[in-house]
This record gives C-alpha cells, structure tokens and sequence, in this order.
C-alpha cells in the first residue's frame, strides 16, 4: 500500500491544506453506489475526512496543522455546525463559507492558495500537503517549491489534471484510505 509521505524526507514539519468541497464532491464519485467506510466522516457535496489521514504517529513528519477550506448553504448556524464537526476530526483550522446558488465557491480556492502560500514565505512549514484535484493550482504548486518548500499531493484519482500531478513533489491516492473499509490495518489514528 502506498503511503502518504516519502519515506526519504526525514524529518520535516508539514501542514495540509484541504479544497474540501472539490474532494467531497471527487470522494463520491469514485465510492459509487458503496457505503462509506465506517471510518470516513462526511456531509454531501461539503466534506469528508477519515481519522486515520490526521497523521499522528508518522515517525518522520510532524504535522503541525490542517487546514480545511469549503463552504455549505444554509444559516450561520449549519456552517457552525459543519465547523465544529471540522474541529472533532482534528482539523485545527476548518474555514466554511457561505455558499448560495448565485455564488461560486472561488473564496475555498482563493483563501486555501492565500495561505499555502503564506505560510510557505514565513518558513512554517518544510512541506505542504495540498489535497486538490484542479489544474487551477499548478501556479500555486510552482510558487510554493520556488519559496524553497516541498509539495506533497493528496488526491482523488478521477479528475485528477494530469499537469498538477507532474507538479508536485510527491503524490497520493487518498482514495485508498477514504474509500477502503480496511484501512485501519495500514493506518492508525
């Protein structure tokens, strides 16, 4: 199985940073008709996320934050709501914007490169894990590594640019943690 870091970056610190209304959306598309692992929390079109991608007992990279970035319809009250089951998986900085039929969802994608990129130029981080899917952030990807920082990519395979795949520094199917009723035989929490 393959995992989620290299296993010859050793040791550095690494922060995630999340699209998640692109992987929610790419998440139930390639799980089909299947029920979701028992261990994938998710709400429709708006987020999914398993225990076993928090990274605790990596022996070679501390991550030392997540960031989740998407936003949902309804009151403030649903996007607290989606905030605080944000925060019970483990990820220390959810961001959930209003989402109505009139507005896109740019400011997930905007807010997400904002501070990937941020962070990349303060030094906080030696690598980012980007989980995303889209072309759109290949100039992101390009000027992180040219801040002097890896980029590791987590993502869903269908959809997928082909072009963000050969920009990162290393990649990952999280498919085969979100989709896999065993996964808690290769990972732990």
């Amino acid at each position: 199985m393959p995992y989620p870091f290299p296993e010859h970056i050793k040791p550095c610190t690494v922060m995630i940073f999340v699209d998640g209304e692109n992987l929610a959306i790419r998440w139930k598309k390639q799980l089909g008709d299947r029920e979701p692992p028992v261990h994938v929390q998710h709400e429709p079109d708006v987020f999914v996320w398993s225990k076993f991608l928090n990274m605790r007992h990596h022996l070679h990279c501390n991550i030392i934050r997540k960031h989740y970035y998407t936003s949902a319809s309804g009151d403030s009250d649903n996007r607290n709501s989606i905030f605080d089951q944000l925060k019970s998986l483990g990820i220390e900085s959810p961001h959930v914007f209003p989402r109505t039929k009139s507005k896109g969802s740019k400011r997930v994608d905007i807010t997400l490169s904002v501070d990937m990129l941020a962070h990349a130029y303060q030094k906080n981080y030696d690598a980012a894990v980007l989980v995303a899917g889209d072309e759109d952030y290949v100039p992101l990807v390009t000027a992180v590594k040219n801040a002097g920082r890896r980029v590791f990519l987590w993502f869903v395979d269908n959809g997928l640019s082909p072009a963000l795949k050969r920009s990162a520094d290393y990649h990952f199917d999280i498919a085969s943690v979100l989709c896999n009723p065993d996964a808690g035989r290769y990972f732990t929490e």
